[in-house]
């Protein structure tokens, strides 16, 4: 199976998954909402702060808090490691966790700004989309990814709804940065 295929069944299988816990939750908590962005403490690691919760509600006869909710895939697509190569950057792809999605930077160049990966803000404003200016109304979920952590040459991001084209757009501004492999895992 190539590569792209395999990008595509992994977000295939997680959207399927959230669709099914999107419409569970709702049953159980009709005043709930699936994908609400919040603002977390900074300290958190996440990249600006900002994170989009699977699924919030609040349960009046608990508390009046609101109360988060996160998917747990039951099943992810599994495959033997795979060898990729993206220009001239080469790539270890161990797993496609869509929901949790590791990734190493190998022999990157110097830092920058945002773990060694310049240009990480405009991708981030395009595919977290904190001010949610790029919405499809038609589209019952966001397609945007839920959360981005970067530690030193490490990155770890929950693309959930985001369509393929947010992975592949993040592995070529690795590649343009210079960066000579990633492990993906």
């Amino acid at each position: 199976m190539e590569f792209e295929e395999l990008i595509e069944l992994a977000r295939d299988s997680y959207v399927g998954q959230f669709v099914n816990f999107a419409d569970t939750q709702l049953k159980t908590y009709p005043e709930g909402t699936p994908e609400i962005k919040v603002m977390v403490a900074e300290d958190s690691g996440l990249y600006r702060g900002l994170y989009c919760a699977d699924f919030i509600t609040v349960d009046p006869e608990e508390s009046e808090a609101p109360r988060i909710i996160e998917l747990a895939p039951e099943e992810e697509v599994t495959f033997e490691p795979i060898e990729v190569t993206l220009g001239e950057m080469e790539m270890t792809v161990e797993a496609l966790s869509w929901h949790d999605m590791n990734l190493t930077l190998v022999d990157a160049p110097m830092p920058h700004e945002g773990g060694g990966v310049q240009g990480i803000e405009a991708w981030f404003e395009t595919w977290f989309d904190p001010e949610d200016v790029n919405v499809d109304l038609d589209s019952r979920f966001s397609g945007h990814i839920h959360s981005l952590i970067i530690d030193g040459d490490n990155l770890h991001v929950d693309f959930g709804t985001a369509p393929v084209q947010a992975l592949i757009d993040l592995l070529l501004l690795i590649e343009m940065n210079g960066c000579a492999g990633v492990k993906v895992f």
